[in-house]
């Protein structure tokens, strides 16, 4: 699976936001690794996420402070590598 077609995973229903759950953070980070493993940018990635809020926020004042905050998650998230099965 392509690591976009991972993230409608990480918002757990349309209107939450980026990796604000530990279920969402986990999708996050698998969506992470594949995004990596694929050559994606962050900014790509970010790029993506961002058009989440887009679709249902119309104030703009408001989707900058969403869009700003799930890019702090995915910036704190990036630097992060998912741990491999079975490593400690």
């Amino acid at each position: 699976m392509a690591w976009t077609d991972l993230i409608a995973g990480c918002f757990g229903f349309g209107t939450a936001p980026f990796a604000s759950n530990p279920p969402d953070e986990e999708s996050a980070r698998e969506a992470i690794t594949a995004a990596k493993a694929e050559g994606a940018t962050r900014a790509e990635f970010a790029q993506l996420i961002a058009m989440y809020p887009r679709k249902y926020i119309r104030s703009d004042q408001v989707l900058r402070e969403r869009i700003s905050e799930d890019a702090a998650r995915l910036d704190k998230l990036w630097k992060v590598s998912l741990r491999e099965p079975g490593s400690q």
